[in-house]
């Protein structure tokens, strides 16, 4: 079971702690689970997915623990993004951030050492600034071979392109964090703005490869977006 008192490691004395929830709910998290804004969850940047966490709101001495399974908060400064149901426990609701001590309770369930500790990439790729310009640093796919020479003849002489949208976001950090787990998936997202919002897409998808990625995109678990034609 988890370890308790003493031998719980002390994570954070003090941190700012966020939660968010509708604009995520049943939308795939970093690990690759749909996310629950109901279910006792938390995203990190750094911490193995299945790790343990008490968190103590100190505002109030409300207790909550919480499994790791997402990656963020991509705001600088902000430690550890709670899902609403946690934000709910500790009473945090109303004020959208609270200060917060976090203990780690345990590793992963009878995984530890077997998933991989992520470095903070995608906090310094926010702070840096490349969120802000519009264009992510893309991942490059593999190339996948080409069916037959027929399609090749097509893709050089210019076939229609398509841009699939995912979601909007009015908030540029929910945006940074889809589009990093896209590109953990192997897309190769970028952004659009559009009056207040920030669009998430994936554009200059060539008409042979929208049916193979579009039905990338719903085992991944996403289910609404929208496919629109680039102009040539």
């Amino acid at each position: 079971g988890p370890l308790m008192g003493s031998e719980a490691e002390v994570l954070k004395l003090e941190a700012l702690a966020s939660f968010y929830a509708e604009d995520f709910h049943g939308r795939p998290t970093a690990s690759g689970e749909l996310f629950d804004m109901h279910a006792l969850t938390a995203a990190h940047k750094t911490l193995p997915f299945g790790t343990m966490l008490e968190i103590t709101n100190l505002e109030n001495g409300k207790r909550v623990t919480v499994r790791v399974n997402d990656r963020g908060p991509f705001i600088p400064n902000r430690e550890i993004d709670l899902s609403r149901g946690a934000a709910e426990k500790i009473d945090m609701i109303s004020a959208g951030v609270a200060r917060v001590s976090i203990r780690k309770l345990s590793g992963p369930s009878g995984q530890e050492g077997t998933l991989l500790v992520k470095t903070a990439g995608p906090a310094s790729d926010f702070e840096s600034g490349t969120a802000s310009t519009g264009q992510l640093q893309p991942t490059p796919a593999p190339v996948q071979p080409v069916a037959d020479a027929g399609a090749v003849q097509s893709a050089a002489t210019g076939v229609k392109t398509w841009r699939i949208q995912l979601a909007s976001f009015s908030l540029e950090a929910n945006a940074t964090r889809m589009a990093l787990t896209l590109r953990d998936q192997g897309f190769s997202p970028a952004f659009e703005k559009a009056a207040s919002m920030i669009r998430v897409v994936l554009p200059g998808v060539a008409d042979t490869d929208l049916a193979a990625i579009r039905s990338r995109l719903e085992s991944a678990g996403y289910r609404n977006f929208l496919v629109r034609q680039e102009s040539r």
